[in-house]
């Protein structure tokens, strides 16, 4: 205000002393009324419109004084005088309003070319972050350096992450306050401003922007834009980690297959050995009953390991794709007798109830695994089990599938879990106590569904029980 005041008081002694100027060297009215009029055209580009009126009225005053008789007074006799005195204040009015449209709209545009020139930069940069180092922090350095803004906070709900940059504080309250309450708020006196992240129309964190009013760059598209390549640079930067951490994933499941390969190879040759000295010890009969009995214990117990390494090797070729399946016709009663015999040392005081409700009574599989498989669920099933309940292995079919289910009681896996429980290696809290394992039983069942294009899941009832089903894809080969 006291600059536009300022500005004003320097136009009245200037317009006086170049109409005079004009007068003494003989100038005509008109030369000193278009001096006037283009001093009142820069004057309002220059400065505004306020300062052009007040040039204006001074100018008609000039003319009155100089040019209208009687001449050195104010007063004016002739009509005509005041009607082209009214004309002169007209077009200096109109010519000044024009001027200051005209620089009104450079300025904006001149603005707006700035806004949208930080915005590219920011967008550019943003592209150019360095994965390795903290996103949060990066961003809000690149938006207070583009912008020249005091304060910016940024809050990513994700990652739980505050990250700010500025030379003003923020507190960190106002800032979560914008995520939940999902806020966008402008306030132009104190140029602060307030946005809620969105992708879409999911809140992913929130941005907080202070500056100076006289020399920050913001305003509240500038600002709607600066939200918008933040959520896009948080949700990138979650991409990429989700990526890496993916990677990871699977080069660590890689090299323990590989380990777990490597294990499995070296173990084969030991067990056999065991296993042939134990048999050729039996086949032998010259031991007495309790030699015979840990005799008899080894070579079971051989032999079971020699199985779980079986399983070991193909569960890793299952991992690395080079298991190739073997489907073939698989009467589903063979299939049952088979499971009744491999699975009676596991049951232990378990009864085996069977039920077939298949309409063909058969299924096309790969044997060895398909039974692989069904011996992991029967072996879960025993383990966690109430003891001496029954379980229940029940096939049947529908339109598209063959469903395998195993059912026990006096188990129970909670919401929560029963994703989790068919990774590698994953085992239930408090299951270590109830039963050993090593947590791999259910992840092999998983690998086999999926290389033969099933799945397999799990239904719980803290009184029903739990039933585990493994679903095979129905294959019609009518011979």
């Amino acid at each position: 205000m006291t600059r536009r005041l300022l500005q004003t008081v320097a136009i009245v002694p200037v317009i006086p002393l170049l109409t005079g100027i004009v007068y003494l060297i003989h100038g005509k009215a008109l030369t000193a009324g278009l001096i006037e009029l283009v001093l009142v055209m820069l004057i309002a580009f220059r400065w505004g419109f306020l300062e052009a009126a007040v040039a204006s009225v001074i100018g008609v005053a000039c003319l009155d004084y100089f040019y209208m008789a009687p001449i050195f007074s104010l007063y004016e006799r002739d009509p005509q005088d005041w009607i082209s005195s009214g004309i002169f204040v007209t077009v200096a009015l109109t010519a000044g309003h024009f001027a200051d449209r005209i620089k009104r709209k450079a300025k904006q545009t001149e603005s707006e070319r700035t806004r949208l020139e930080r915005l590219y930069l920011t967008s550019r940069d943003i592209l150019m972050l360095d994965r390795r180092d903290e996103v949060g922090a990066q961003l809000t350095r690149l938006i207070a350096d583009t912008f020249h803004v005091d304060a910016v906070a940024l809050w990513d709900a994700r990652e739980v992450r505050m990250d700010k940059a500025g030379k003003d504080s923020v507190p960190d309250d106002e800032v979560r306050a914008t995520y939940f309450h999902e806020l966008s708020e402008n306030d132009l006196v104190y140029s602060k401003f307030k946005r809620v992240l969105r992708l879409g129309t999911r809140p992913v964190g929130a941005i907080y922007l202070a500056g100076t009013p006289d020399e920050t760059l913001l305003d509240p598209r500038s600002v709607d834009a600066i939200a918008s390549l933040s959520a896009i640079a948080l949700e990138r930067a979650h991409s990429f980690a989700a990526e890496s951490n993916a990677e990871a994933a699977k080069r660590s499941e890689q090299l323990r297959s590989t380990v777990l390969d490597g294990l499995a190879h070296a173990f084969k040759t030991p067990l056999a050995t065991i296993q042939s000295a134990s048999s050729g010890l039996l086949e032998i009969s010259r031991l007495e009953y309790p030699a015979k009995e840990l005799v008899s214990l080894i070579d079971e117990q051989a032999t079971r390991l020699a199985k779980l390494t079986n399983h070991v090797l193909q569960t890793a070729a299952l991992d690395e794709g080079r298991l190739k399946l073997d489907h073939e016709r698989l009467p589903v009663d063979q299939l049952f007798q088979f499971c009744r015999a491999e699975a009676v040392h596991s049951l232990a005081d378990h009864p085996l109830r069977i039920v077939d409700e298949t309409s063909a009574g058969y299924v096309w599989a790969d044997a060895r695994l398909l039974e692989m498989a069904l011996l992991q669920m029967l072996d879960n099933a025993s383990k966690y089990g109430s003891p001496g309940s029954p379980i229940t292995l029940c096939v049947k079919s529908t339109d598209a599938e063959v469903v395998f289910n195993v059912r026990n009681e006096g188990s129970f896996v909670a919401p929560e879990e029963r994703l989790r429980i068919f990774q590698r290696f994953y085992r239930s809290p408090g299951s270590q106590h109830r039963a050993p394992g090593t947590g791999i039983g259910l992840s092999i069942t998983k690998r086999i569904a999926e290389a033969h294009t099933g799945r397999v899941w799990v239904e719980s009832d803290s009184e029903a029980g739990t039933t585990f089903s493994f679903a095979l894809p129905r294959i019609h080969k009518e011979a």
